[in-house]
């Protein structure tokens, strides 16, 4: 999702990294905190003072954002849906998931987590405001009121029924469940995160014309954000119920050209990739067995006169798949791991090799053929 990330710190295998966008955010957050809410919460101190509160504030958000995201990231563990990388962007947080959840129950409690981690944090600082010896109206007491403050906006603005807000999940959970429907839970949350959007993006061109500039913008940029998401998740909806039951056999390629491992490599740049104009070839051994692959950077430097088993990649998950694999689940994993093109291998068998246009042709084709099959959404586990 993320392909420019600054990586932070790693906490029960799950990786916390920055956007670039991210920094946009924390100049923009320490400089209101700093020129408007701490002078108003707490008037007559210094320059330096409030900006050093305000970066504390700021950093005290972003924790909070990592311990919301965490909270998504542990449940969604619990469930089986693995969730690698956390990333802070100009928006705040997301918990990058490498699949959709399985049932409606593990929808539900992994959106629903998040809130429940930013109301418990708000509660805590509460506490820690009453207990501890610091007063409301003393420097940090005005952070720690502030964390409770915006930790409970978070938890209530995540709660929206609109996705992909978590309530926006909860609300598709909750359609799931009652329909056995994912497709069709999925375009209602979307719909309604269609509908905060336009509010979103009204709100920002109506303070854009009161003189509230800043605010303005940020509404309207927010309200995009959220436009662009639920439109991404409608359409992944659909591309699911279109290729739902479609093994990666149906569209994969048969007519395959391999490469012998005692090839030389002047040999394969003559007789493969200037002869087939392929960027990628499977290599096997004397008995038809794959045992490598083989691709155009691997050959811009390497040795002429080596055999190809010097230089090939080896088959590892990131460029292999089996013949009855969804071929919806291989199209995510292409994206998830930026390469185009696998090869279908059942034990030590190779069937053929499908790319990620393959998969767009198919897609293309039978949407000529049959244009409603979008809307025809498959039915999905009951949770």
């Amino acid at each position: 999702m993320f392909t420019n990330r600054i990586p932070l710190f790693t906490l029960f295998g799950i990786k916390v990294g920055l956007d670039y966008s991210w920094f946009l955010l924390a100049i923009l957050l320490v400089w209101s905190l700093m020129a408007g809410y701490f002078p108003w919460v707490l008037p007559g101190l210094g320059t330096w003072s409030y900006l050093w509160m305000a970066i504390l504030g700021a950093a005290g958000l972003f924790a909070s954002i990592v311990f919301h995201e965490y909270g998504h990231a542990l449940v969604a563990r619990r469930f089986d849906l693995p969730i690698s990388r956390i990333t802070l962007f100009i928006f705040g947080g997301v918990a990058e998931m490498d699949d959709e959840p399985r049932t409606a129950a593990a929808e539900f409690w992994m959106a629903i987590a998040g809130p429940i981690a930013s109301f418990a944090l708000a509660a805590a600082m509460v506490v820690l405001l009453m207990i501890a010896p610091l007063g409301a109206e003393s420097q940090f007491g005005a952070i720690l009121g502030y964390l409770a403050f915006i930790n409970l906006i978070l938890a209530v603005f995540n709660l929206l029924p609109a996705f992909p807000l978590d309530g926006g999940r909860i609300l598709r959970a909750a359609v799931w469940h009652f329909t056995e429907d994912f497709q069709k839970a999925t375009r209602i949350a979307a719909a309604t995160g269609s509908v905060l959007a336009v509010v979103l993006i009204g709100l920002g061109v109506l303070n854009i014309i009161g003189g509230a500039f800043v605010q303005g913008i940020w509404q309207m940029l927010l309200g995009f954000f959220v436009y662009s998401a639920a439109g991404a998740s409608r359409a992944h909806a659909e591309l699911r119920g279109t290729l739902h039951g479609v093994p990666v056999s149906r569209i994969m390629r048969r007519d395959l050209v391999t490469v012998p491992a005692d090839t030389p490599v002047h040999t394969l740049i003559e007789d493969y990739f200037y002869r087939h104009f392929y960027k990628v070839f499977p290599v096997v051994d004397h008995t038809g067995r794959p045992v490598g692959v083989i691709g155009l950077k691997d050959v811009a430097s390497a040795d002429r006169s080596a055999p190809t088993s010097d230089i090939m990649g080896a088959l590892t998950e990131d460029n292999t798949v089996t013949s009855n694999a969804p071929a919806y689940k291989v199209l995510q994993t292409m994206q998830r791991r930026r390469n185009s093109r696998m090869l279908v291998i059942d034990g030590h068998t190779l069937h053929g090799m499908v790319t990620m246009r393959d998969i767009m042709s198919y897609l293309a084709v039978r949407d000529e053929l049959e244009p409603d099959s979008h809307a025809e959404p498959a039915a999905a586990p009951r949770g």
